[in-house]
């Protein structure tokens, strides 16, 4: 079963690989620490090919992230009531290390709340883009690698 889902994976290529960016972005639930780390494995990219896609990754996450951001802007009042545990916690995040915390929390679950507060707080967007993308392309190369460098793990295993 697992090797069946390794090969779709592998079958889809970059694209499904950035597809799973966009969902992660976009703030939507998905495993997608799981389907990259898979990706690492399948792929088995070198260094620069490691560097590149985690660059498209980012870029991908980024672009998706739009989409938190632009509800938190337009609908914050909304946001604030629904999502109120999650959005107080990237409040403190935000309280505490100002526009930074929304490269810090990235790689976390908080991070996908960040992108609300970011935009219910009117954070200037280009600022947004590249904390967001600095935050998020250390999460992609070494998901990247530690999926690589997780077969030669479980191969010696066995």
């Amino acid at each position: 079963m697992i090797q069946l889902v390794l090969d779709w994976l592998g079958n889809l290529g970059i694209i499904g690989l950035l597809i799973t960016m966009l969902i992660e972005g976009s703030s939507v639930p998905f495993p997608g620490i799981i389907i990259v780390l898979a990706y690492g494995y399948v792929m088995d990219f070198n260094l620069w090919e490691s560097l590149l896609i985690a660059v498209t990754m980012s870029m991908a996450y980024t672009l998706a992230s739009l989409i938190p951001y632009y509800l938190g802007y337009t609908l914050d009042t909304f946001f604030k009531k629904r999502l109120r545990k999650g959005i107080d916690k990237a409040k403190h995040w935000f309280s505490k290390y100002g526009l930074w915390s929304i490269a810090v929390t990235r790689p976390f679950g908080i991070g996908n709340y960040i992108s609300y507060v970011a935009g219910i707080t009117k954070v200037k967007l280009g600022p947004y883009l590249a904390l967001t993308f600095i935050g998020i392309f250390p999460w992609c190369f070494v998901m990247i690698y530690i999926g690589k460098e997780a077969i030669l793990v479980i191969k010696n295993l066995l």
